[in-house]
């Protein structure tokens, strides 16, 4: 290579031809351009002209460097790999040295690229509920400098009172219009004190059907509720939620919340037509059933403090795990049990029977700890025996992959007094007569109301699976159905005259399968169970429905209940879904009554996330920022993350 190459900047962007030193080779483009001969006839005239003609700033560049214009050096630019096609244009374009040096800068804060990445980390926050000081954590900031060399972190006051709140605004305007759309919304609430720090705060979810029978539901509100719990107070925000969203009181047809004096006449106050959660009623119903017989609370008692006591010794899970190895038992741990959760006590006693004869091996070797006698194990085996049907119901209605309708409240009460009328069952439980009065008792007791309340009339008439078969066991089948048949009719007259309200678009509601592999215990209460909920409708079907035809709304009707039941563990929603155009007026109430949730499960497992949120290292989190956490955090996987 001649000297002038070490001398003359044009050599940054030339190279001499392999073949022929006559030639240079553009690295940029890849042109062979004349050096005019060899040696020192050479000249790099022809590739200055070059570089000024095709490549001008590379030019100006030099010419810079040249005047001592530039501050900094230039460096020899990366050696692109020549292409193996022939036309230079399509060969990949060198990057020029401002570009380069370009690439180096960090993102302002404002731009797109840098907002992308801004509301990407807001999700995650809210998402995976880490906290705002997540963005000062030194190994999330190593990650992101390797990962996006480019990107600068804000501070988490900039997550927290911009993007965050944004995110809150475009999500909030999105379901606004989904709402605004639809017929009928049916809602949930309930209030929740947090442990760390004694806020409370109030919910209010919202449930609606779309023209096409999928149920929507989200999250419009966890307030951040100061003062008295009073029923005035709770009324009071109640309707100030709905006027920040635009609901009108009239279109609000359910309201579904828990027993609570404060509640109740909150929701009274505020004028809305309400119902009790299901699982509450059923709940203070077994609760109540099992305080008649002592023993059978002195069987939990016992059996919790066994649970208690491998919950806290490491060393007896331990030992325990050992035993179940050795006897070949499932390895489980013990479960504890909660006292606002019967269920909990009823899957505490379920594990005690299956580990035990691991649990007596393990207290024969342990005086301290005293264990069920043979009695009181085949009492605890009487009671999941007898309450195997109320914990598929609380499943079932409670699960996280579906929301129970109210439509399937009588139903299930049904099908549960006949369960309880079974000889099969009084045999299966013969020390539990007590225990099963009760439980019949107060079935009667606190769910007596159902056959009075049309919202859960029409509600089950208007569910494929249930109709009018399921109405006749609280009183006379006949008179219930006339009684709700009458009322369609009126309401679909009056509607008619008042005109025609639009409905929304949502996501798919999945229904809960039933678990058809109970445990060899429980495994006959299971089948007589549901065997009653088909002979219920089977005793009620026999009566026929004879109804007069006098207007489309009662031709629809006949036409209704000539058709076939679909199967419990069928969709009512695909069903009207699929035959909706069938029955145009009957559909209309359909949108309606089939939108109100069963229970008020939703907004508790509103608050179970609100617990994670307001965990002990975030007490002092400002109750508008946890209300705009938990609201990202169930709503934007609800519109698809698109928002």
């Amino acid at each position: 290579m001649s000297s002038s190459k070490t001398r003359s900047l044009i050599w940054q962007y030339f190279d001499l031809n392999s073949d022929d030193n006559k030639y240079a080779v553009c690295l940029l483009c890849h042109v062979k351009i004349s050096r005019g001969g060899e040696g020192k006839k050479a000249g790099t005239s022809a590739m200055s002209n070059h570089l000024k003609s095709k490549h001008p700033e590379e030019f100006k560049l030099i010419n810079k460097k040249k005047t001592g214009e530039s501050s900094k050096p230039v460096t020899a630019p990366v050696h692109v790999v020549p292409s193996t096609s022939a036309s230079s244009s399509s060969a990949e374009k060198q990057l020029t040295l401002s570009e380069s040096f370009e690439r180096k800068l960090l993102w302002n804060v404002n731009d797109a690229k840098a907002q992308k990445y801004h509301y990407l980390i807001s999700e995650m926050i809210a998402l995976d509920n880490e906290p705002f000081s997540i963005v000062e954590k030194v190994g999330f900031k190593r990650l992101l400098e390797q990962a996006l060399p480019r990107y600068e972190l804000p501070s988490r006051t900039y997550i927290s009172q911009k993007i965050v709140p944004d995110i809150y605004n475009r999500i909030h305007d999105k379901i606004k219009t989904n709402i605004s759309k639809a017929i009928a919304v049916s809602v949930t609430s309930d209030i929740w004190t947090c442990l760390h720090n004694s806020s409370s705060f109030l919910s209010f979810t919202a449930h609606w059907l779309s023209p096409e029978f999928q149920l929507q539901h989200g999250v419009l509100a966890m307030k951040p509720f100061s003062g008295s719990h009073t029923g005035e107070n709770i009324a009071k925000e109640l309707n100030a939620i709905a006027a920040r969203w635009d609901i009108d009181r009239n279109k609000i047809h359910l309201l579904i919340h828990d027993s609570g004096a404060n509640m109740v006449k909150g929701v009274r106050v505020a004028e809305y037509d309400s119902a009790r959660c299901f699982i509450h009623s059923l709940q203070r119903v077994v609760i109540e059933a099992m305080k008649v017989q002592a023993e059978v609370l002195d069987v939990i008692a016992t059996g919790r403090r066994l649970v208690t006591h491998f919950n806290h010794s490491s060393l007896a899970q331990e030992k325990l795990l050992a035993i179940q190895k050795e006897l070949h038992l499932p390895q489980h741990q013990l479960v504890q049990d909660i006292n606002t959760r019967w269920n909990s006590t009823y899957y505490m006693a379920e594990r005690l029977l299956e580990q035990k004869r691991a649990i007596s091996l393990y207290v024969a070797e342990h005086d301290t700890l005293t264990n069920l006698t043979i009695q009181q194990w085949g009492l605890m085996e009487q009671c999941i025996n007898l309450l195997k049907p109320f914990e598929e119901i609380t499943k079932i209605t409670s699960s996280s992959s579906s929301l129970s309708c109210i439509s399937e409240a009588i139903p299930h009460i049904s099908a549960l007094k006949k369960y309880l009328d079974k000889n099969e069952t009084a045999q299966r439980t013969p020390d539990l007569a007590r225990m099963r009065a009760s439980l019949k008792a107060e079935l009667e007791s606190r769910f007596k109301s159902l056959g009075d309340n049309p919202n859960y009339l029409i509600a089950t008439f208007l569910d494929p699976r249930f109709k009018s078969d399921y109405l006749g066991v609280l009183e006379t089948e006949k008179a219930r159905q006339k009684i709700m048949i009458e009322y369609i009719k009126n309401s679909c007259e009056e509607s008619s005259s008042d005109g025609e309200r639009s409905s929304p678009s949502s996501t798919p509601a999945k229904r809960m399968k039933e678990d058809e592999t109970g445990s060899k215990v429980t495994r006959e209460a299971h089948d007589t169970f549901w065997n009653c909920f088909d002979e219920v409708a089977k005793d009620n079907s026999s009566e026929g429905h004879d109804q007069e035809k006098q207007n489309p709304i009662a031709n629809e009707i006949d036409f209704f209940l000539k058709t076939s039941r679909i199967d419990r563990n069928h969709d009512p929603y695909i069903w009207w879904s699929v035959n909706q155009n069938q029955y145009p007026q009957l559909s209309r109430f359909a949108r309606i009554y089939l939108s109100a949730p069963g229970s008020s499960v939703y907004s508790e497992r509103l608050f179970s996330e609100a617990g994670l949120v307001y965990e002990a290292k975030r007490s002092r989190l400002l109750p508008t920022n946890a209300e705009n956490l938990v609201f990202i955090h169930h709503n934007l996987p609800l519109v698809n993350f698109e928002y």
